[in-house]
């Protein structure tokens, strides 16, 4: 075990780029939204079972307040970004092709299309699987500081694949005059309706306990098809209303912290989600079941090996303070 801190692995420099990127880049321009990124991986906690409940319980703090990390890292490091999507339009016309013909193996999808065209339509399942491997190996070698950081980064792409717009080059809507669905989708309807989501696995809850997954790259696979699936119903809900309503009565100048931010209306939001049938919320239990259950496969690959005992850091309290400045 190395006892070393995660973040004690960062330049100086990477500190500043962070900084600047975290009071810039808008909440809008985030998946899933900082808030529901951090909610997955709290309720991702609960699911564990032990001795891996104990342990990422001890870690809560740091691992919901790093859960946003990925996002973090998207404008200030080469390479991060084609991490959080996969444009599975450019690559075929229907899911039965993509299904049945597409190569999901890396090597096999790179020798066919090649790597500038794999990094342009990103990268979204093949990554989150080299930093599902990257938490096995963590946990062979009980290096605590890394089972942390690859658990935090596997917990958000993942929760990323589960986004439908992650899956289409039509991402913000542009292509079809719909700008702005990004942020509506993932940001704002989860801001305005997650207390009235079930996303605490329990009785009351059809949330499911971590499970052991034997294929990880066909569970991956699998939640970005099912994401994929959805994207027809997220554009043709909002155009619909769109229509219906009026571009009077689908947008307003909100009050957002310090800022006023044109966002769509209170009406407008809530006629989208109730069209949606419980969308939103189906994706973030599934978000919470899958991260849950690939942090448990992943100790179960490396052995089930005894975990290190926590360690209390002594920058841990200045990170968190550091965070929550940045946050509000």
């Amino acid at each position: 075990m190395t006892g070393q801190h995660p973040f004690r692995r960062l330049h100086s420099v990477d500190w500043f780029r962070l900084i600047f990127i975290g009071l810039g880049m808008p909440l809008a321009l985030c998946s899933w939204g900082f808030s529901s990124h951090r909610c997955i991986h709290d309720a991702a906690i609960q699911a564990l079972p032990e001795p891996l409940h104990a342990f990422f319980k001890e870690h809560r703090s740091w691992l919901v307040t790093h859960a946003v990390d990925a996002d973090l890292r998207k404008h200030a490091v080469v390479g991060e970004a084609e991490k959080h999507f996969i444009d599975l339009d450019l690559y075929g016309v229907s899911m039965d092709s993509l299904k049945h013909h597409f190569p999901r193996d890396e090597e096999d999808a790179r020798l066919a299309f090649g790597d500038s065209t794999l990094i342009a339509n990103g990268t979204g399942p093949w990554s989150a699987l080299r930093t599902y491997h990257r938490l096995v190996a963590s946990f062979s070698r009980k290096d605590e500081a890394m089972i942390l950081r690859h658990a935090a980064d596997l917990g958000h792409y993942v929760s990323d694949l589960h986004v439908p717009l992650h899956t289409t080059s039509n991402y913000n809507g542009a292509q079809t005059g719909q700008h702005g669905i990004h942020s509506l989708w993932e940001t704002q309807l989860p801001e305005l309706f997650i207390d009235t989501y079930q996303l605490t696995p329990g009785i009351d809850c059809n949330l499911p306990a971590a499970r052991y997954i034997a294929d990880p790259q066909l569970c991956l696979w699998n939640a970005t098809f099912d994401s994929h699936q959805a994207v027809d119903s997220v554009l043709y809900f909002e155009a619909m209303l769109s229509h219906e309503l009026g571009r009077a009565s689908t947008h307003a100048y909100v009050e957002r912290g310090r800022t006023h931010q044109r966002m769509r209306t209170f009406e407008f939001t809530s006629q989208y989600h109730q069209a949606l049938s419980g969308q939103v919320e189906r994706r973030m239990q599934q978000s919470i079941y899958t991260v849950s259950s690939l942090w448990y496969s992943a100790w179960v690959d490396a052995g089930q090996p005894d975990m290190p005992r926590p360690t209390i850091h002594q920058d841990l309290s200045w990170i968190k303070r550091l965070n929550n400045w940045l946050f509000r």
